[in-house]
């Protein structure tokens, strides 16, 4: 169905980002603050640990709140912290924007997963196998676009396409609603 097809693609878009950031973040670093390629590349562990964060201790506060809302509200949160990243050229800042961005994907896979799987037709499955080659597949385009763009116009413009992708897995989950699922 319509709805399956484009929850797959949103958390196709979703991981995109995840992935773009997690791979090329060090690179943003380098170039805004003009940190050294290692200490860029150590400072990826804040986006992790803002996904561990999160997962733990923000995301079971959540569990009441309806599936969409929690997806908008992490790819907004995601979005902000995102920004102040991208604008940012401190990196005390910069560390506190990851920080945020690793927090706003954090739920984002678990709540995709709960979504596709709810829009197979119980075919759990179908679901899980799409989802596999939804993610596999925007692990290795992302980054790789990612690269091709950074060659083109420089890597500040390119990361650009994370907040492009994030705007339309946002319109994906609005015109696609899943008022019928639970969010627990």
């Amino acid at each position: 169905t319509a709805c399956f097809l484009a929850s797959v693609f949103a958390f196709f878009l979703s991981i995109a980002c995840e992935f773009g950031i997690s791979f090329w973040s060090a690179a943003l670093l380098s170039d805004r603050v003009g940190s050294s390629a290692a200490l860029s590349t150590l400072a990826v562990v804040t986006f992790v640990s803002g996904i561990a964060v999160c997962r733990w201790f923000i995301a079971p506060i959540f569990h009441k709140v309806h599936i969409d809302d929690q997806l908008r509200f992490a790819f907004m949160f995601q979005g902000l912290s995102f920004g102040l990243f991208w604008l940012s050229h401190s990196m005390v800042l910069s560390l506190i924007a990851l920080f945020g961005v690793g927090m706003g994907v954090a739920i984002q896979f678990p709540m995709f997963a709960v979504r596709v799987i709810a829009f197979s037709e119980s075919r759990p499955d179908l679901a899980i196998g799409y989802n596999s080659l939804a993610a596999g597949s925007a692990i290795a385009l992302s980054p790789f676009m990612l690269g091709v763009l950074g060659d083109s116009f420089g890597i500040s413009r390119a990361y650009l396409m994370i907040p492009v992708l994030n705007l339309i897995a946002i319109t994906l989950i609005t015109l696609f609603p899943s008022k019928h699922l639970d969010a627990k």
